[in-house]
């Protein structure tokens, strides 16, 4: 078959390379210059750097399994993360069982709740009971109100701003369970993973396989619209040129697809409408002096314009970076003003942040700040998401659907990206 796969980021290109492996002609159409999605890098120092912050758990059996098959295995390093948690203006260590127990902002009987739900929801496998009960509900039920107004009550503001009340339990409990599983048997030690090179490294690997196998990936090629033909094939229409083909996977947000598909039914168009993406503003710092020695640092209050602050190196080291990396990470509605706001106006606002968290922080330290946003890059998970989640199958013959509100119950991560772009194929295929 002739396949056209509109998105070049892992979902797209994992989905390219298993139909390429299986003989058929792949065409993968990318909008933007350089691969990848929300995998994509830029380059900094001697190396390349990820726009926005990417790790591997110990659990991402998906990945794990695709750079062995890649002969990239040996390019994954281990690493055992230092983390803190900021919240009533000062930071307190956040890594271990025992950090949670000595976190004074909580009564003892609320950290040692708060420990427990963490702790069980890693062992639970049915998570259809959370889907009909809100994140706060299920929050307060469990580890009480002191825990979830002081801790996660902030963090579901900070993701999910206006949102927040309407997440469901499902969101929350998926949260606990992965950072559970990524403590393997040790729950006092933590590991995460890092690809040399970044994860770019993967992308560009996928994509000279895709290209070994006969197939084409055509960057900076804006998707105009596509339109089934009366004898079953598929027009995939660029700015240059239009192409025919057997199959199309798109795998943009489900809304791009009724944007350009005008052939959907109204009913389907109406239901990936309805799904709400929130939009990422994430700001890469090289500085010439660390912050602090932790690697994940979660904002846990208000007022500060970022969710994250995240200094990659403390975890990977100055590789040939030349600096040490930092990133500020904001979830924001597209509507919202700053997500269009200059990268000037943005990287202040952020900047004044830092120094509310590091007031020995001076313009003096940054050497380059580099602003990315990603317009879709968190499914919103409301009360029932599960029943409408469209299937990878659209109705349209030949044409589908794999994007990041399709991997529910699991939140969006390159593990994930990659297990969906398996399934697309597969279905593809039978």
């Amino acid at each position: 078959m002739k396949i056209a796969i509109i998105g070049a980021g892992l979902t797209g290109l994992t989905a390219a390379y298993k139909l390429a492996k299986e003989g058929h002609h792949i065409t993968v159409f990318e909008k933007d210059a350089t691969p990848g999605g929300l995998a994509a890098a830029f380059p900094v120092g001697s190396d390349h750097l990820d726009r926005f912050y990417h790790h591997v758990f110990v659990s991402d059996s998906e990945l794990l399994e695709l750079l062995k098959e890649l002969s990239l295995a040996q390019e994954l390093q281990w690493y055992e993360p230092k983390n803190a948690i900021y919240v009533d203006d000062k930071l307190h260590p956040f890594t271990s069982p025992l950090d949670l127990l000595c976190f004074k902002p909580l009564r003892f009987v609320s950290r040692i709740r708060m420990g427990l739900l963490v702790l069980r929801s890693k062992f639970i496998r049915d998570y259809r009971p959370f889907e009909h009960i809100t994140a706060r509900e299920w929050i307060v039920r469990r580890s009480g109100q002191d825990a979830y107004h002081k801790v996660w009550g902030p963090l579901l503001r900070s993701k999910f701003d206006v949102d927040e009340e309407k997440v469901s339990g499902t969101w929350i409990w998926n949260k606990f369970k992965l950072r559970g599983s990524s403590r393997g048997k040790n729950i006092n030690k933590e590991q995460l993973g890092y690809l040399n090179g970044g994860f770019i490294t993967l992308v560009h690997r996928l994509i000279d396989t895709i290209k070994g196998l006969n197939g084409t990936v055509a960057l900076n090629t804006l998707v105009r619209a596509i339109k089934r033909l009366p004898d079953g094939h598929w027009a995939v229409e660029t700015d240059t040129v239009t192409q025919v083909f057997d199959r199309v996977l798109f795998t943009g947000a489900p809304e791009l697809l009724s944007f350009l598909c005008t052939d959907l039914p109204d009913n389907y168009r109406e239901s990936i409408e309805a799904i709400k993406l929130k939009a990422n503003l994430c700001l890469a710092l090289e500085l010439k002096e660390s912050l602090s020695p932790y690697y994940w640092i979660t904002i846990a209050q208000d007022g500060l314009p970022f969710v994250l602050i995240i200094e990659h190196t403390n975890l990977v080291g100055q590789r040939g970076y030349h600096s040490h990396v930092v990133y500020l990470s904001r979830y924001l509605d597209r509507s919202d003003p700053l997500f269009s706001a200059s990268d000037e106006e943005i990287t202040r606002l952020f900047l004044d942040g830092l120094k509310k968290v590091f007031p020995q922080f001076s313009m003096g330290n940054l050497k380059r700040a580099t602003l990315s946003r990603a317009p879709y890059a968190q499914p919103v998970v409301t009360l029932g998401y599960g029943d409408r989640i469209p299937d990878i199958k659209t109705p349209l013959e030949g044409l589908y659907l794999a994007s990041m509100p399709q991997i529910y119950p699991e939140d969006r991560g390159l593990n994930y990206a990659i297990g969906l772009g398996k399934k697309a194929a597969d279905k593809i295929l039978f």
